[in-house]
């Protein structure tokens, strides 16, 4: 018998040239595949590359800490929460792990290094120091390579998705490639309107790079259950452990890559585990990795409390699910019809409902149809349209609130990965069913690519168009309130943003324009604390208004009061508040502003009602008291309740408090405090003069004297310069 040759000893056969022919071929049309999704990721995305930072790039680029330092941040990027970065910016005086510790605002925290990784690199290599309009460096940055890295992860992503389709699903030698179900399936994805979010936004760049680990994971499994070659089953690894790193949501692959298999191969379960194990295996890493990072279970007790990050508080558990699955039918909505598109669905842009609604029972039956046709595709059929609902229900779930709270009731880029089972499901309809109405093949042809192009421009247009809004933050939040009407985050933002450019330089001559945009952010400030009265945020805005608008202090004091009632050591509202406090005598002096004493007595009270012992708050009520309305008694009330208040006790204060006692003749402290304003402003001449009256009325004429001759010095002086 005849010694069998070992494998390694066997040489591979040559390919019968008819197989040469399909291989150049299929390398043929895909290199005709990357062209046309590179030409046409740039004709949708191209307008972005003007773009510059908008909503969240703030937390992972302009504002964070770590990402600002370049490759030296790296570290630290991967050591802590990915909102770390950004509190520490705002927080300089704590540490990393203090912030860690006290801003857990969402439930399990976010551990989504690599992205921030992306753009820490590009801040090394190609970042450009940004100055505001003081010429001051604020941070580092270059939108243009950032716009420009999404569309190539984007325009990547797409064709390795097409390059899955074309290996599950290989086109017809009898067709063209353009009429494919893979390319058309691709190109669907490639413009949905839906991906706007995720490509036009900087920040969105976790989802392109959590689908393109996810599909690469997916791809080099069936490579391996191919060849067998147990180096793609290492890449496979690599490749789903980079999603994770981008994004938790690529865990939803240890589902799809194995239904994938079974769905359309014939390897049989033993080999389709085998091929699952590392990937459990990696998954498990990161968990790991996530877990000693972040802690488990963080964030629970605050956003309990807060409607912003957990819109579903206060309603009962009937309503939440209720409200989910309006949600849900909102998503299928969109991917059919994308408009209008916004990136806004905080409370209450999505309302609170319940199961009388039809519009949560009606998503309800609609879902429960598709999982159970989803089921019997699995056990019975194998279909490719089963396969598309769990395409999308999959990758869903995780960012639906049915199981976790993801922070909000919604979001465009969340059905990101989702929507590759919409654009599966579509395609199949115009390639593979279209023909059983139209049996004509040349007739068939025309109408698929009528469709087909008729849907891509519709998208396409809707796209280009939709980009327009990411430009800035100014441009997306004054346009996307239009549409988040009753979202009192989006209103909340048009308003603090049109603050902020109504204070920039250019606008400081001219004033009918700088009112016009602080009138506009008054009424959006306005409108987002009807929807939600106690949005702080939105309370403090609206007293910065105010204050820009005429000076009007009463106005821009009372809602920092209300901030404090609610808060009574809220940082922010008590700065604002103090600085306000401190500018008020000036300007009433110079009646630059719309208030009265009276209005201004009116702001300190509810500041006062909030916080008794704001000192600033105590001293101006004294002042008004006492140089405006000549109500001594309430004028010395007040300022010797700010004496025993810890705060700056400048100059000013200790001349009123002694003006205050001197004119009620109580000289005494009349000149204890005259003594340590000179102490404070050496330089006040009617500090002197005030000091010399105190000694002569207790008596002391040559003390008087000397004081008197001293302010008749520094008199001379100032009247000289």
């Amino acid at each position: 018998m005849a010694k069998q040759k070992t494998k390694h000893n066997l040489k591979q056969k040559p390919l019968p040239q008819q197989e040469i022919k399909k291989v150049t071929k299929n390398k043929k049309y895909n290199l005709f595949v990357f062209l046309t999704i590179s030409v046409f990721a740039f004709i949708l995305y191209g307008n972005t590359l003007s773009h510059d930072y908008a909503l969240d790039d703030a937390i992972v680029i302009t504002e964070n800490t770590f990402t600002q330092k370049g490759l030296a941040g790296i570290s630290d990027i991967l050591k802590y929460d990915t909102f770390v970065g950004f509190w520490l910016t705002k927080n300089p005086n704590k540490t990393a792990e203090q912030i860690q510790e006290e801003k857990k605002l969402v439930a399990g925290g976010r551990y989504r290094p690599l992205s921030l990784i992306s753009f820490a690199t590009e801040i090394e290599f190609f970042g450009k120091n940004i100055k505001n309009d003081a010429g001051k460096v604020v941070y580092k940055g270059n939108p243009f390579v950032s716009h420009l890295g999404n569309i190539i992860l984007y325009l990547l992503t797409t064709y390795l998705l097409y390059l899955i389709l074309a290996k599950l699903f290989p086109p017809d030698e009898n067709k063209k490639w353009y009429l494919s179900f893979p390319f058309i399936a691709s190109l669907l994805f490639l413009a949905h309107p839906l991906h706007t979010e995720a490509v036009a936004n900087i920040k969105g760049r976790d989802e392109i790079m959590t689908l393109l680990g996810s599909l690469g994971a997916l791809w080099f499994t069936l490579k391996y259950l191919d060849t067998k070659k147990a180096k793609f089953l290492v890449y496979s690894s690599l490749s789903l452990f980079l999603g994770l790193l981008s994004k938790e949501n690529a865990i939803t692959f240890l589902a799809i890559i194995p239904i994938t298999v079974y769905y359309f191969t014939n390897h049989n379960l033993k080999s389709n585990f085998k091929s699952l194990l590392p990937l459990l295996l990696v998954s498990g890493v990161f968990l790991l990795i996530r877990g000693s990072v972040l802690g488990m279970g963080t964030g629970e007790k605050q956003i309990a409390q807060e409607i912003m990050n957990n819109p579903f508080f206060g309603a009962s558990v009937g309503e939440k699910f209720a409200t989910i699955f309006f949600t849900l039918w909102m998503y299928i909505k969109l991917l059919f019809f994308p408009h209008p598109l916004t990136y806004d669905y905080y409370p209450w842009q999505i309302e609170i409902i319940n199961w009388s609604n039809p519009k949560a029972f009606l998503p309800l039956i609609l879902y429960l149809a598709l999982g159970i046709y989803a089921l019997y595709g699995l056990i019975k059929k194998k279909d490719i349209f089963s396969y598309s609902i769990w395409f999308y229900l999959i990758p869903l779930s995780v960012v639906s609130n049915i199981f976790f709270p993801v922070g909000t009731f919604m979001n465009e880029r969340f059905i990101f990965i989702s929507s590759i089972g919409f654009c599966i499901f579509i395609a199949i309809l115009l390639t593979k069913y279209l023909n059983k109405l139209i049996k004509n093949t040349q007739t068939h042809s025309y109408f698929l690519v009528l469709i087909a192009v008729s849907i891509l421009g519709l998208y396409s247009f809707k796209t280009i168009d939709r980009n327009k809004a990411w430009k800035n933050d100014l441009t997306l939040f004054t346009t996307d309130v239009k549409t988040s009407t009753n979202s009192a985050k989006s209103n909340c933002s048009a308003g603090g943003k049109l603050i902020e450019e109504a204070q920039k330089p250019m606008y400081k001559n001219d004033t009918a324009t700088r009112n016009q945009m602080i009138n506009q952010a008054i009424v959006y400030l306005e409108r987002a604390l009807e929807i939600y009265p106690e949005y702080i945020d939105a309370i403090n805005l609206l007293g910065n208004a105010h204050y820009e608008l005429n000076y009007n202090i009463n106005k821009a004091l009372y809602n920092y009061a209300k901030i404090l009632k609610l808060k009574p050591y809220h940082s922010i509202a008590y700065g604002n508040a103090r600085i306000v406090l401190l500018n008020t005598i000036g300007l009433l002096n110079s009646q630059a502003t719309v208030s009265t004493p009276d209005d201004v007595i009116a702001g300190c009270n509810e500041v006062l009602k909030a916080h008794p012992d704001f000192g600033e708050a105590n001293h101006i009520m004294g002042t008004m008291y006492g140089k405006y309305k000549n109500m001594l008694d309430s004028s010395l009330f007040y300022l010797e309740k700010a004496n025993q208040c810890n705060f700056n006790k400048d100059a000013g204060f200790y001349r009123d408090l002694g003006v205050a006692y001197g004119m009620s003749g109580i000289f005494k402290p009349a000149l204890d405090n005259f003594l340590k304003a000179m102490e404070l402003d050496p330089n006040d001449y009617q500090t002197y003069m005030n000091i010399g009256v105190s000694y002569q009325q207790l008596g002391d004429i040559a003390n008087a004297n000397k004081y008197y001759l001293k302010a008749q010095e520094f008199q001379n002086i100032n009247t000289n310069q």
